[in-house]
């Protein structure tokens, strides 16, 4: 899957474009110039194209210090990983020495440049473009991510340019038996290591430094009688200079291995605990609704007494209680400990990740549920709940019918989840629940994720 990152200086309207490509409002959004001061990268499937989109902070070419350094490093990352580069210049301010710093930066990347004029927002602004034309591109695409305007324009050349780009309705139904498992997790966790470990060689380069997979790689291998490919996230193409953005860089191999796996396999360092990139990264998970597994790695590491796996468990409970229904494992890929363990657990739940309850077993659990604890009422009036059916796997999908969807809060909505889970299992895989009145129509529902607690 191709990502394409937006690109440009402060204030040019990245963020605004981002959100209007994306269809929903993720970055955020400010008048002031580098409001977005880290990269913010989403999985865009529409108009028959399907790929990753980053923005990206302000790209200011003579930052020495401060955040503006940050947001310059940010931007450059963006495009060494980036296949394809949106550069976006602001038609009010008109063309700058930054920009055309930033246009011969860009164009000594070798990657497919498009130049987009931002805030061209009707036809009597196109008058204005003729001295962007100076940068020497032959197609300018002047756009509006306000409203939209130019965007199909655009999304047809890069269909045109990068047949790749295009995918068909069924492709993402992934009908491969063979179950795909990624290695996810910050760098230096261990991933490496680990995929050497449940390999059973040593396929990968394992080093001491932080990012030293340098490549994607999959492995296909038998484990019990069942064919698994084993994805080890990569992508770190890094340079010495950008050594202390590790951290978010690795991010993007991450999502593209999360795009592809079945189940993901969270690696966190025994010895860091849980950092803000674990959560991030089981936050991408869960969004995407594949299966997961907490994997505490280099647990020879640790000195322990009787009390310590308990005590980090908790730990790992109460900084990622959003995933409580997560199995947690302790191994160390160095030792080979729990390691064969580890790969009959992912087994374990992708069985609950594709698992279907027969209707008539749902709806008499769901009688039984409501009759303890009915939903909440609305203005008086008593919300019913007629019936619910499964409706998909990978992960498990309800429907439920009601006379007032609306009357569903989060709270009802978590209680369902977890009875749910108490009488089917569902371990270690999210689940979504999607409430509807009689008519079919939906209504209060969240299909990306099970609410927080």
């Amino acid at each position: 899957m191709k990502l394409i990152a937006l690109v440009g200086k402060p204030n040019v309207g990245k963020s605004t474009l981002f959100n209007r490509l994306v269809g929903r409002r993720q970055a955020i959004v400010g008048a002031e110039p580098g409001v977005t001061r880290d990269r913010n990268i989403s999985l865009v499937q529409k108009k028959g194209l399907r790929y990753l989109l980053m923005d990206t902070g302000g790209f200011e070419p003579e930052a020495e210090e401060g955040i503006e350094t940050k947001m310059r490093e940010q931007s450059r990352l963006a495009v060494e990983e980036a296949e394809i580069i949106l550069f976006v210049l602001d038609r009010q301010s008109g063309l700058t020495e930054q920009d055309r710093e930033i246009y011969q930066y860009l164009r000594s990347s070798q990657k497919p440049l498009y130049l987009l004029v931002n805030k061209t927002d009707g036809d009597s602004h196109e008058a204005d473009l003729g001295e962007f034309y100076e940068l020497g591109a032959a197609d300018l695409f002047a756009v509006s991510g306000e409203h939209g305007r130019g965007l199909g324009d655009l999304l047809e050349r890069l269909a045109e340019d990068h047949p790749d780009l295009i995918f068909e309705e069924d492709e993402d139904a992934r009908p491969e038996e063979i179950m795909s498992i990624a290695l996810l997790g910050r760098p230096n966790a261990g991933k490496s290591s680990l995929a050497n470990a449940i390999l059973g060689e040593n396929r990968l380069i394992v080093h001491h430094e932080a990012g030293t997979t340098r490549d994607p790689v999959d492995q296909e291998f038998r484990f019990q009688g069942n064919n698994l490919r084993l994805i080890d996230t990569a992508g770190l193409k890094r340079k010495a200079r950008v050594s202390q953005q590790v951290d978010h860089y690795s991010m993007v191999g991450s999502i593209r291995s999360i795009e592809r796996c079945d189940i993901g396999l969270l690696v966190i360092d025994a010895t860091a605990g849980v950092v803000e990139q674990d959560a991030r990264i089981a936050g991408y998970i869960v969004e995407r609704g594949r299966g997961l597994v907490v994997v505490v790695n280099k647990w020879d590491l640790i000195e322990k007494d009787s009390k310590t796996l308990k005590k980090m468990e908790q730990e790992i409970r109460d900084q990622l209680n959003f995933i409580d229904w997560a199995p947690i494992l302790f191994v160390s890929a160095l030792n080979n400990q729990r390691v064969p363990k580890l790969l009959e657990k992912a087994l374990e739940v992708y069985e609950q990740y594709c698992k279907r309850v027969k209707t008539a077993d749902l709806n008499r659990i769901l009688e039984e549920v409501t009759l303890r604890h009915n939903p909440p009422g609305k203005r008086g009036r008593r919300t019913k709940i007629y019936y619910g059916t499964q409706v998909s796997i990978r992960p498990p999908s309800f429907v439920f019918h009601t006379n007032d969807p609306t009357s569903i809060n989060q709270s009802y909505h978590r209680f369902m989840s977890n009875q749910l889970r108490q009488y089917f299992g569902f371990e270690g895989t999210p689940i979504h629940l999607f409430w509807r009145d009689r008519s079919g129509n939906k209504k209060n529902e969240d299909p990306k994720s099970e609410p927080k607690k």
